[in-house]
């Protein structure tokens, strides 16, 4: 995943400093380029810019994972949708769901009711996490998050979505 340069969160204003860019790509490529053919530390720890540490960026990503999940927009699934290869034919817009949409990443087959956290969208996709029920390696049924497309004509955002958005 790629931070972005500003910083977020709690230091408004301030720029993030790479932690691990040692100023030039010299410098950068010595680090694990060398004539004994093994890289400089244990390589657990490695040498940071002054004002950082080795957890800099690790807690920066933290923070803006934070602020994603706080800008996710609840949505309930009005329309089922799987992601088997023609299920698109069972909708009542009949788009070519499965083949056209050019995207990459997986799909989140949804059920009528479920509720989604969606993060991103495109034009006719919504890209969201569900909470499924699955059984663990030892048989305890947990709550896990499946993140997936789906169409965006199967979904409706909440009515309380809409109003935060109003205030």
């Amino acid at each position: 995943a790629v931070v972005s340069t500003q910083s977020t969160g709690k230091n408004l204003g301030t720029t993030f400093t790479y932690p691990y860019n040692l100023g030039s790509r010299w410098e950068n490529l010595k680090q694990v380029v060398n004539m004994t053919n093994f890289a400089k530390g244990d390589g657990y720890t490695w040498p940071v810019v002054s004002g950082t540490d080795q957890y800099t960026f690790t807690e920066e990503q933290k923070e803006q994972k934070l602020l994603k999940r706080q800008r996710m927009v609840e949505h309930v699934i009005t329309v089922p949708y799987n992601t088997r290869w023609f299920s698109f034919l069972t909708m009542a817009n009949p788009v070519l769901f499965c083949v056209c949409n050019g995207l990459d990443e997986q799909y989140l087959n949804v059920k009528e009711g479920d509720k989604v956290l969606v993060s991103r969208w495109r034009k006719r996709w919504l890209y969201g996490c569900a909470k499924r029920k699955q059984k663990n390696k030892s048989g305890i049924i947990i709550d896990k998050e499946v993140g997936g497309w789906f169409p965006r004509i199967c979904a409706m955002e909440t009515a309380e979505q809409s109003q935060k958005k109003n205030e």
